[in-house]
């Protein structure tokens, strides 16, 4: 059987991760050399902030599951703010701390914060590894981090679990199956209401973003029906800024809702690709 380090590293090998961003410690160095060996590169950085942000820009440019890494302590601690922007911009992210064992914690003071409250309320979930259960714990991770609302999930990795064994069955987490077009009737009323329509607009968001074929197939269906379409600012370029049927981006800037707000307003029908309210002022939610 692998170690657990190596069982990680492999799982997320899987899950199309080959980049991991950070900064090494004493308490992640064997993490590291698993990803390593697995296959994903790990991206030194100049502080852990900058490395979550660049696992996010990976994640945008792969559409693989952010991975960025942190020592114990005051390393967690300079990731907050890059994974607060992950989970408010949806982005699939794995963050993987190296921790002292429960037993030492006890009795040693330095630079020991407690990971998983620090975290907790900019990540989905978050879990402590243990050798008998860490595959399906790695596997849930990705299940979370990945599903319809995507964002980060924590994995805090003790320094003796990291090497022990990873025992017990390694069971594997299936896949979800994707979510197919509406059909039947929920299809046909929206047929009918498109049909109907005389004054249609779209609003595309964040969560366009999820998979990379989604905003090319919107860009398609727009420009065969003709529709105009306003952005958030995550989800500008789905059609290209000087593109005639392109209204630009809203929701930051009051002169330019202005504008977009009242388009909506006349509408009859309007149609959300990927649309969170998490990005838009008041007036849009």
């Amino acid at each position: 059987m692998p170690d657990v380090a190596t069982l990680v590293a492999r799982r997320l090998h899987e899950a199309g991760c080959r980049f991991a961003f950070g900064i090494p410690g004493g308490e992640v160095l064997h993490l590291i050399d698993a990803l390593e060996r697995a296959g994903i590169r790990f991206v030194l950085c100049k502080h852990e902030n900058a490395g979550g942000f660049m696992a996010a820009g990976s994640f945008h440019a792969t559409g693989a599951p952010a991975v960025v890494v942190a020592t114990v302590g005051p390393g967690v601690a300079n990731l907050v703010n890059a994974v607060a922007d992950a989970y408010l911009d949806r982005v699939p992210m794995i963050v993987l701390t190296g921790c002292v064992d429960a037993g030492d914690a006890v009795g040693f003071t330095h630079q020991i914060l407690d990971h998983r409250a620090l975290l907790a309320p900019v990540v989905k979930a978050g879990f402590t590894l243990v050798p008998d259960a860490a595959g399906a714990m790695v596997d849930k991770a990705l299940a979370i981090a990945t599903d319809p609302r995507p964002g980060p999930v924590h994995l805090d990795v003790p320094i003796r679990v990291a090497r022990a064994e990873a025992s017990g069955p390694v069971p594997r987490r299936a896949t979800p199956a994707p979510v197919g077009p509406a059909a039947g009737a929920e299809l046909d009323a929206a047929r009918a209401l498109l049909r109907a329509s005389r004054r249609p607009i779209a609003v595309a968001g964040l969560d366009i973003l999820a998979r990379p074929e989604t905003a090319a197939r919107v860009a398609s269906f727009l420009e065969r029906f003709e529709i105009p379409l306003i952005t958030t600012y995550k989800a500008k370029g789905v059609l290209p800024e000087d593109h005639p049927l392109a209204l630009g981006a809203a929701g930051l800037s009051p002169k330019a809702d202005a504008v977009l707000l009242p388009l909506v307003g006349r509408s009859d029908c309007v149609l959300l690709f990927g649309y969170d309210p998490v990005e838009m002022r008041a007036g849009w939610r």
